[in-house]
């Protein structure tokens, strides 16, 4: 089983993503965390397979939160966004996945396979 942490500061959006992991299902979720230190603490101590991380989150700035960490994960960027707009401001974050919200099951699926 894949483990994750999702970084994402409005609630109803990790128990969104929460809730549709457990309905896909082979994915654990380690934790959620609404700001990007406690999230960078608990990645180094329970280093998952991936995080959903929301770029726009109290604590560090994406590029900032990433070159922080030593266990790097494979990043699935959750952002109201479109992808577009992410490449062209936050190209230097390696993401291996993106899902736009409003966040559905279909888009994490998708967002899932990309990373297998």
């Amino acid at each position: 089983m894949r483990t994750c942490i999702i970084v994402e500061d409005e609630i109803h959006h990790q128990d969104l993503l929460s809730f549709y992991l457990k309905k896909t299902g082979g994915v654990q979720v380690l934790g959620m965390y609404t700001d990007t230190v406690n999230a960078a603490i608990q990645i180094e101590k329970q280093k998952p397979d991936f995080i959903f991380l929301d770029i726009n989150i109290s604590g560090l700035e994406g590029p900032e939160f990433i070159d922080l960490l030593e266990h790097r994960p494979k990043i699935i960027i959750v952002s109201a966004h479109s992808e577009d707009f992410m490449a062209a401001h936050y190209s230097e974050i390696p993401y291996a996945a993106f899902v736009q919200k409003p966040i559905d099951l279909i888009k994490l699926q998708e967002a899932l396979a990309h990373i297998n």
